[in-house]
């Protein structure tokens, strides 16, 4: 076949709604009569003066312009010169209006001759037995000289009688020039122009359709979400429950991680960091880095985060779930109440009966601010950088949800609903409450509030009875917030004479240490591991993490939660295998993972797509600070209440990571003194418990109120205790 073909079959017309687009006419404009008579009175004759003539080539575009030279077609199509001369008069006539619109009108026609441009190249690829991989448009992808090319290449000059100028602007000025990178792949054809690519946002005649993402998850499973703007991260985040983004969207946790199936995503310069020139090769992107130009199939590298499990209970005290209080449900009667905890990671809502301080049903979740980052660091970032709005909507949109439904689920009226009491870290509560957090984030780290509220339910959530009111704990500053006073509340630390210690275990470990008498409290940035965060193969505790392990005779046997096929690890999963590597010296004192594995990572499983698991030297990097600045408050706390871990009577450990950790191991590595063998007790969560507690007794806020005048926060930043405790906890077993 030919490499030069004259085009002459074009079906020429003109858009009436795109002329007037483009001029930005509309019934309400003040010209739009006028402008719409003239339209009738020329619309047929500008028609005739339509001229079309096209050619298209097969040809080379030379290696100036890429690394090498590349084949593509050129396409140069014109409607001819006399409809612009047309316009060029009337202006000179003082005719603006009829100027303007025969230019618009000359776009037009040229504009629709796309479908009979797209018809003659797909023939034409077709006899060359080519495909199209991409079209090209100057100036953005390719530079305007690339028109001296097309009009040589095409031979137009003596086909269609174009000319060029010094500028590279075509005569006749209505002229198109069109570039396509051609491929050997003859079912490929990406032709068309692509108008959410196209620099030029301003265009009347823009027009950007959703993109279509098929995503497959890791059970195999088909959805399709679609993409208007924006990264491939914020739309899964906006459709799909669950998608892990620990660090907030910035490129650097790799746990948004998904493999292109089908379509192109180009690799970025973060996507260079993460991934191997293997996985970039096999399709491997971050969402959040990817910003898609074409409908796609992915599938995504990590476990949904939906069916994470979150600890409500406490003590060992069960709660009664709404499918198992058929025995009881005739005898309790309101009025009710919510209590709630508000965690950075999960949310837990029980429905309470007010009368018998029966649990009637519980809802937990996801705290969908995890968009903004894991930690508390990155949402106050978040809302000092104007986000805090929306930060607000979103907490009080799943705290709605799940009182909603806990409502409906019991039959229950909210205007039955008398009280709602409330606990969570300081950040929490802030961006609750919409108070600006930008004294959260920079010394001297002062609160905009950090008393006791209460508030009108309605003032928060619209949709409560207008009797409703909303009760908060009261928190002791910036690092140890109203989820701790609930916790000591709950375990009446404060009324007992036995020196006790409190530990929350998450991304900041808040302790307390003591009795009625004097209260030490201290937070220590433990980071994010101990839920899964900055581990190479981290995840929460959802269904398919490793959760524990042991290690004997080169034997490794794990257990994973709901015992699913491995999808990575959680936080006890962290520990305990490091504790095995430890103890079976295949981790030495300073936390140098021994060869082969130092540079590889320890294998651990294959998940359900034949990818390696593994522990890496990395991530016990990651335990060891985490599990440093735990002990390191541990001894500031102890040294500073004058006593030995010895004379510690009793151990709390709150949280869902505590509550499954298993404590001796946990000794093994250093995380605890040894001294607290046989007096640890998991305890739950204990900040639920005592949001329960204070809803079922709200004469109870005074206590709360005088255990926060009790407590005196140790500031371990600049303490040399710490600092000397903390580097002597980074090295793995007891001295």
């Amino acid at each position: 076949m030919e490499k030069i073909k004259v085009l002459r079959d074009f079906h020429p017309c003109i858009d009436r709604e795109k002329v007037f687009r483009q001029l930005n006419c509309y019934p309400d404009s003040p010209v739009y009569e006028e402008m719409e008579e003239s339209f009738d009175e020329i619309k047929d004759e500008m028609l005739n003066l339509c001229k079309t003539a096209g050619v298209l080539a097969l040809g080379r575009i030379p290696s100036g312009y890429f690394q090498q030279e590349r084949e593509a077609v050129y396409v140069l199509v014109t409607i001819g010169q006399e409809i612009s001369d047309r316009s060029t008069q009337k202006f000179a006539e003082g005719d603006f209006v009829q100027g303007m619109l025969i230019d618009a009108i000359a776009d037009s026609l040229l504009f629709s001759l796309e479908d009979d441009i797209q018809r003659e190249l797909r023939n034409a690829c077709a006899g060359w037995k080519r495909g199209v991989s991409k079209r090209l448009e100057a100036p953005q992808d390719i530079p305007m000289e690339i028109q001296k090319e097309a009009l040589k290449q095409t031979n137009a000059e003596e086909l269609l009688g174009l000319e060029l100028s010094s500028g590279y602007m075509f005569r006749p000025v209505k002229t198109s020039s069109q570039i396509y990178l051609t491929t050997d792949d003859e079912k490929t054809f990406k032709a068309q122009h692509n108008c959410r690519t196209c620099p030029n946002v301003n265009c009347q005649l823009r027009h950007v359709e959703p993109l279509k993402i098929r995503v497959m998850n890791d059970k195999n499973e088909e959805m399709i979400i679609s993409l208007m703007d924006g990264t491939l991260l914020e739309a899964l985040q906006k459709q799909i429950e669950g998608i892990q983004s620990p660090c907030g969207g910035r490129g650097a946790c790799g746990k948004c991680r998904v493999q292109v199936m089908e379509g192109q995503l180009p690799v970025t310069a973060q996507d260079e960091k993460i991934f191997s020139t293997e996985e970039l090769a096999a399709g491997w992107r971050l969402a959040c880095c990817a910003v898609p130009e074409e409908d796609l199939a992915v599938r995504l590298g990590w476990g949904s985060e939906k069916e994470i499990e979150v600890q409500v209970g406490f003590e060992g005290e069960s709660t009664v779930s709404s499918d198992k209080q058929s025995d009881y449900e005739e005898k309790i009667c309101g009025p009710y109440g919510f209590a709630i905890d508000i965690g950075t990671t999960t949310l837990a809502v029980q429905l309470i009966s007010l009368k018998t301080e029966e649990c009637l049903g519980t809802d937990t979740g996801l705290n969908s601010q995890r968009t903004y980052g894991a930690d508390v660091i990155a949402r106050i970032q978040a809302s000092v950088d104007g986000k805090g709005e929306e930060l607000m909507k979103q907490i009080r949109r799943d705290l709605w949800k799940s009182m909603e439904k806990l409502s409906v689920d019991h039959g229950i009226s909210m205007e039955d609903i008398e009280q709602v009491v409330i606990a969570g870290n300081t950040t929490m509560i802030h961006l609750l409450m919409g108070y600006p957090c930008d004294g959260l984030g920079k010394v001297p780290f002062t609160p905009y509030r950090i008393d006791e509220i209460y508030i009108a339910g309605r003032e928060v959530f619209p949709g409560l009875g207008s009797r409703t009111e909303i009760q908060i704990y009261p928190g002791i500053s910036t690092f140890v917030g109203a989820d701790i006073v609930s916790g000591i509340c709950a375990l009446h630390m404060e009324k007992k004479e036995q020196i006790q210690l409190l530990v929350d275990l998450g991304t900041n470990g808040e302790m307390v240490l003591g009795n009625r008498e004097r209260l030490l409290v201290t937070s220590t940035a433990a980071g994010p591991a101990f839920e899964g965060g900055n581990i190479t193969w981290g995840t929460g505790s959802i269904p398919g993490a490793v959760c524990s392990a042991h290690l004997e005779n080169g034997n490794l046997d794990i257990q994973t939660i709901q015992g699913q096929p491995p999808v990575g690890i959680c936080g006890t999963g962290v520990v305990e295998l490091t504790a095995e590597l430890v103890k079976n010296e295949k981790i030495d004192e300073t936390g140098r993972l021994e060869d082969p594995w130092f540079t590889s990572g320890f294998p651990i499983a294959e998940n359900p797509h034949g990818e390696q698991i593994c522990l890496t030297q990395k991530d016990i990097r990651e335990i060891q600070l985490a599990k440093a600045a735990v002990r390191g408050g541990i001894e500031t706390l102890l040294d500073k209440y004058g006593i030995t871990a010895k004379q510690v009577q009793q151990v709390y450990v709150a949280g869902g990571f505590g509550y499954r950790l298993d404590y001796e191991k946990a000794m093994q590595i250093g995380m605890f003194p040894e001294e607290f063998s046989g007096k640890v007790q998991a305890v739950g969560n204990s900040s639920l418990r005592g949001a329960v507690r204070l809803l079922c007794g709200p004469e109870r806020m005074k206590e709360a109120v005088e255990t926060t005048a009790l407590a005196e926060e140790i500031d371990l930043s600049t303490d040399p205790v710490f600092q000397e405790a903390y580097m002597d906890a980074m090295f793995f077993g007891e001295e």
